[in-house]
């Protein structure tokens, strides 16, 4: 039935600071919002702002529109668009009533995919295998945004590798009895091992320790950096251990963090911030412990302080200890970080005698995504966030302005496992390549406990509960799906279907990932479809879940007798 609706006719009352009439909508959940809105001469609506985009048509007048602080003169047959969350506010300007009508609509707006993205997950390095701890973070992560944007139909390359210049490999072998690069060699296949098992395939997985472009690039920065004053030589007192006679960087050294009291090796995990060997309180040996001794060490240093202006982070969806770790190195007076040190196990600096820090040698690996064409996403852990958020992206601006940052990051805090930490030294894991359950309800029941925002905690006992009945559901949705008829959906299943792709777009859009919302919004509709077994509800299940289970996804569709469809953005048209 055609309904007509009249200004003149409708009631007017005050909201907004000028007087609206909201048109009646007789559905339970209206899709769109139309009000009448009028402001006399020199009046003006309340500047604010909300959730929901909105559009205003104007009917008479004309009128001065600000958008977040941008002014724009509007008149009679204009049409102007208000981004969400954009504090807005519109001026009568002209001798008559200005009459315009305001269209918002409660629903998502999906941000648009980029045609070609790079999807770059953090190198975990080869000084032990991959735990469910590792899983849960930048691994699963990336592999979920790289299935998702690909079946959204972008040209999508998944990269990462293994940090094979931490000295944190040589000092573990050693603990263990292993020659450095026999124990690299045996872990590298277990990381690779652990991927795999997990359904996780990188199109390129570079291993720097053998390849001879990797060290080319890495060099060429190097060089670059230091021709343009990016990193400099300093004399500093440096931590030495006269028993060893070693300096003391990274896993060498034991001691507390200046900033929390925590204890530290430079790169602290429980507030974030990267300190210089020096500034650690209490430093000592950590392999043969004794205390540390300054002695003068010529190295290289970049100047972070300096250069951190550069970088503009407001682009990034951060969590609140992102935030306030930012702030916190922000406030800092001063800060460097240690280019260069005395050594032999990493790659050498160039015309020195000196090995390369590892996450120097990182930024200039990851050049080549900043200054490319193709949008980048990159996931880390927070412990890693002083270094991909603050140290990287400014020595990349320091030798290059033009260099951009990650279009997106996915970050992630700790997996708990039974109320501890995950700890490869202690061997309080479990090991992805030991993992003997179903790895599709493993990716689900991770993506559901993912410690995005806040650690989280994994219980073997728990997720084997989770499991028996994910797998007693799965077997009902089988058999429905095998028998369930081809006609033609109610209207209201074919827009719950379109609602619920709509959700998962926006949970994991790379702007606002967030696995575990789209995890718990897949396992409330398993529940519904396994209820009434709708044939187009098992459809857009298998089609959706594919980024976090694409065993049961591939598994669904063959029981429905079909092929992946792809991301439906609208189920109508596969009817």
């Amino acid at each position: 039935m055609t309904t007509v609706y009249r200004s003149s006719e409708q009631k007017f009352h005050e909201a907004y600071g000028i007087l609206c009439a909201s048109l009646p909508s007789n559905s339970s959940r209206a899709g769109l919002y139309p009000t009448f809105c009028k402001i006399p001469t020199g009046g003006n609506t309340a500047s604010h702002s909300h959730f929901e985009g909105e559009l205003f048509y104007i009917i008479c007048g004309q009128g001065l529109m600000e958008i977040a602080g941008e002014t724009s003169r509007l008149e009679s047959g204009d049409l102007v668009v208000i981004p969400p969350f954009s504090v807005h506010e519109l001026r009568n300007t002209g001798a008559e009533e200005l009459c315009f009508l305001s269209v918002y609509s409660d629903d998502v707006e999906i941000p648009a995919i980029a045609p070609e993205t790079v999807v770059t997950a953090a190198p975990p390095t080869p000084n032990g295998s991959l735990h469910l701890g590792h899983m849960s973070g930048p691994y699963l992560a990336a592999d979920i945004a790289a299935r998702y944007l690909r079946a959204r139909g972008a040209a999508v390359l998944s990269h990462s590798g293994t940090d094979d210049h931490q000295n944190y490999v040589g000092e573990r072998a050693r603990a263990l009895g292993f020659s450095p690069e026999a124990f690299r060699k045996k872990m590298r296949a277990r990381i690779e091992s652990s991927l795999r098992a997990m359904q996780i395939a990188f199109d390129e997985f570079v291993e720097p320790k053998t390849d001879s472009a990797y060290k080319a690039r890495v060099e060429r920065f190097a060089r670059a950096a230091v021709a343009k004053g990016a990193v400099v030589q300093e004399s500093l007192l440096l931590p030495h251990c006269a028993h060893c006679d070693r300096a003391l960087v990274d896993a060498l050294i034991d001691g507390t963090c200046p900033v929390c009291n925590a204890e530290s090796r430079g790169g602290c995990e429980s507030c974030g911030v990267v300190v210089m060997p020096q500034a650690l309180l209490d430093p000592k040996c950590a392999r043969c412990g004794h205390a540390a001794e300054p002695r003068a060490t010529s190295v290289y240093v970049f100047d972070l302080k300096r250069h951190l202006p550069a970088v503009d982070l407001s682009g990034l969806s951060l969590t609140k200890r992102l935030r306030e770790l930012v702030d916190r190195v922000a406030g800092m007076t001063e800060l460097k970080v240690l280019v260069s040190y005395p050594g032999t196990e990493g790659m050498q600096f160039p015309n020195s005698e000196q090995t390369m820090h590892v996450w120097f040698e990182m930024a200039a690996h990851y050049e080549k995504f900043a200054t490319g064409q193709a949008s980048w996403i990159h996931a880390f852990g927070f412990d890693n966030s002083f270094y991909y958020l603050l140290f990287i992206p400014a020595l990349l601006k320091a030798v290059n302005p033009l260099a951009k940052l990650p279009d997106a990051v996915l970050t992630n805090e700790f997996l708990l496992l039974d109320g501890l930490k995950f700890s490869t030294s202690r061997g309080h894991a479990v090991w992805a390549d030991e993992f003997d359950g179903n790895t599709d309800h493993l990716r689900f029941y991770l993506s559901l406990h993912r410690p995005g925002a806040r650690q989280s905690d994994f219980s073997v006992k728990d997720f084997r509960t989770f499991s028996a009945k994910l797998e007693s559901q799965m077997r009902t949705l089988h058999n429905l799906a095998r028998t369930a008829g081809s006609a033609r959906p109610e209207d209201g299943v074919l827009a719950e279907c379109n609602r619920f792709t709509r959700e998962l777009e926006d949970f994991l859009s790379p702007e606002k990932f967030d696995p575990r919302r789209a995890a718990h919004r897949i396992m409330e509709w398993i529940d519904l479809a396994a209820q009434d077994g709708d044939r187009l509800r098992i459809r857009a299940l298998a089609a959706n879940a594919a980024p976090i289970m694409p065993g049961i996804s591939k598994s669904l569709q063959a029981a429905l007798g079909e092929t992946s469809p792809g991301w439906v953005t609208d189920w109508a048209r596969t009817l």
